[in-house]
């Protein structure tokens, strides 16, 4: 009897510390709420996660503001363009050619009228927001009462790319000579350098945000060359490494948490790890600049010739999903909750969840 209790124990803890098996579970992704955009209607809410309808400010079509807070299309003025948080409250009205802007609550409540000579962009949380310069050339940080916040401004040679925080941490702004700046949601500067110091004659054109803020990723040419620059939190270059061939636009792509790559490119899809192509699946058909292209903490999801395609952090395509070409295009955004993430079509809102 002992001596089965001592092979027992022995062997329980041989293969405890031998088994050496990464247990990397399959994230179940499943739709849990549709909405369609010109009727106004949709299916209930759902029971388990975060409620779209108080979630979502609102969305627009055709050129129409609609906020869920209301359940009504904004009637504006056309010589004015709305911007609003899409995770937050409230909207800006704004001239197309002007220096007024407005701030209204949900409900319709002038809060604020300023005369600001500059873009808004309000991303995700409003915070901060991001004024842009007619001239591109400069940035003005403020908050949702239209007053400057952190560093106030950002300066550089022609603004070609920026990416809010999915978990409002901020945002991160990139300028074609170089300049680049990642601030935290008040404004003030995390990090900020001149990559071009010592990449005389290079274009950059595209920044990538990792899902927990750890990671960035800046795309830029020199010498009809692409390369990719991966930062960490600090600003440090911790990779960099050239692409296969030479896109004379941006890129879009973007960056996990280990600071892996996924980039939805024109001709393909390709998956990056260290700095090394993992694999590449190229399109049978040559799509436009535009390609869309999302990630969470747990998955990438890209779309592929009218299919969506979920990979998880190891670059394995764990499902699919058809959509048809009259939906086209559509965009991802982020929810409130890890789990949580949505996507616009041309006719519907929809939320996935990831259990």
């Amino acid at each position: 009897m002992w001596q089965t209790i001592i092979y027992s124990i022995g062997f329980f803890l041989l293969f405890f510390f031998s088994w050496d098996v990464d247990l990397n579970l399959v994230p179940s992704i499943r739709e849990t709420w549709v909405w369609n955009s010109e009727g106004r209607f949709g299916t209930s809410s759902p029971k388990i996660g975060e409620d779209p309808l108080k979630t979502i400010n609102g969305y627009k079509i055709g050129g129409r503001y609609y906020s869920f807070k209301t359940g009504k299309f904004l009637e504006m003025d056309p010589k004015f363009l709305v911007d609003f948080p899409l995770l937050s409250n409230g909207y800006l009205l704004y001239e197309k050619i002007g220096d007024e802007v407005n701030f209204f609550s949900d409900t319709g409540e002038l809060f604020w009228k300023k005369p600001i000579n500059s873009y808004p962009r309000s991303g995700y949380f409003a915070s901060p927001v991001l004024y842009l310069s007619g001239d591109n050339n400069t940035v003005f940080l403020m908050d949702e009462s239209g007053n400057r916040v952190g560093k106030s401004e950002l300066n550089g040679r022609f603004l070609t790319d920026y990416q809010f925080d999915l978990k409002n941490k901020g945002v991160i702004v990139l300028f074609s000579g170089g300049e680049i700046y990642r601030l935290d949601e008040k404004g003030n500067p995390l990090f900020e350098r001149e990559l071009s110091k010592d990449k005389k004659d290079s274009f950059f054109k595209s920044v990538a945000l990792s899902p927990n803020g750890k990671f960035s990723a800046i795309h830029y040419s020199l010498l009809d060359k692409d390369f990719v620059e991966i930062l960490n939190e600090v600003g440090e270059t911790v990779e960099e490494f050239s692409l296969p061939k030479f896109y004379p636009h941006k890129l879009y792509f973007v960056i996990g948490n280990d600071g892996s790559l996924v980039f939805n490119l024109p001709d393909s899809l390709s998956f990056y790890q260290d700095g090394e192509l993992v694999w590449e699946k190229t399109k049978s058909k040559i799509g436009g600049v535009y390609q869309s292209i999302f990630v969470t903490d747990s998955v990438y999801i890209t779309l592929s010739e009218s299919e969506i395609q979920f990979y998880n952090t190891k670059g394995n395509l764990i499902r699919t999903k058809k959509i048809p070409p009259s939906e086209l295009p559509i965009r991802f955004f982020p929810g409130k909750l890890n789990s949580t993430f949505y996507m616009q079509s041309k006719s519907d809102l929809m939320q996935f969840q990831i259990f």
